[in-house]
């Protein structure tokens, strides 16, 4: 691991030909930078006087990746995470521990995987119950990427029964979105949401059986692959991803099933991270067509 600087706070990296990927060394667990080689920038966005006022003190968002818990609210999404964490060297990655927060009795660990053959990178999500009550939470995975660019947003296609007749997606919006947003393109294989640094905030969310999202800034794009399951309840009426957008950044959040947290058990959301250069992309992902045609 070598060490850095993310605002005055201190980090680790890893990198690797494809990559530079860094975190916080003591707080989180966080991931603030993620740094394609093509490119040297950053796609993650850098938010280091974003902060809130939480029932446990000021959270501070920073940007980049941090670990959440679902559903939503201020007791227990925005536990502070800015001292306690310690960053571990581990085969092929390292693994970030926070503390076990005082107001939730939960602890979370990312840990950290990549390669030297491909551009992939594993993003494992742990979330332990110290407590002395179970808990129904899902995990929460969200990342904040720089303003400027459009996330994707694969749907359904096609029938769910032999029949053809029940419906095939649903979506959950928040009380500030809007479907006649500008940033927002509604179509029959991809949803497409624009980022830009002038709007307020935009929430959608749905049930994606597809498992990945992506978001496309300049000539990279950037993907998140997770796991879907149709048998398992989600939290934010059956939400296993969910994009925001606002002035500061947009988010590509995916979700885990629900579960009862018992005491001294756990639970693990795993992501695969890819990032291409759209002239370069999988061609299995489009079928054939280009990014620039789908944005278009």
């Amino acid at each position: 691991m070598r060490s850095g600087n993310f605002h005055g706070l201190q980090t680790v990296a890893i990198e690797n030909k494809f990559f530079r990927i860094e975190t916080l060394a003591a707080a989180g667990p966080r991931i603030v930078r993620l740094i394609p080689k093509w490119t040297g920038e950053n796609l993650f966005a850098e938010t280091p006087q974003f902060s809130v006022n939480a029932p446990y003190g000021e959270y501070h968002y920073y940007g980049g990746h941090r670990f959440w818990v679902a559903p939503e609210s201020f007791s227990r999404s925005y536990a502070p995470d800015d001292v306690g964490a310690s960053a571990r060297e581990v085969a092929g990655g390292f693994r970030i521990t926070g503390m076990v927060e005082p107001g939730t009795g939960l602890r979370k660990t990312i840990s950290i995987q990549i390669g030297s053959e491909q551009p992939f990178i594993i993003v494992k999500h742990r979330l332990e119950n110290f407590g002395k009550a179970t808990i129904k939470l899902a995990p929460w995975a969200i990342t904040m990427l720089k303003p400027g660019g459009a996330a994707i947003l694969p749907q359904q296609i096609g029938n769910v029964d032999d029949d053809g007749l029940l419906p095939n997606r649903r979506f959950a919006l928040w009380p500030f979105t809007r479907w006649d947003d500008s940033r927002l393109k509604l179509g029959d294989e991809f949803i497409i949401v624009r980022s830009d640094s002038t709007t307020g905030p935009f929430k959608l969310g749905y049930f994606n059986p597809r498992g990945w999202l992506g978001y496309v800034y300049h000539d990279v794009m950037f993907i998140k692959r997770f796991g879907a399951r149709r048998d398992e309840e989600y939290p934010d009426c059956g939400c296993n991803c969910e994009v925001y957008a606002d002035a500061r950044s947009l988010e590509l959040e995916t979700l885990g099933p629900l579960v009862e947290l018992a005491p001294k058990m756990d639970v693990i959301h795993t992501e695969t991270w890819e990032a291409h250069n759209i002239n370069n992309l999988p061609k299995e992902l489009f079928e054939g067509r280009s990014m620039r045609e789908i944005l278009a």
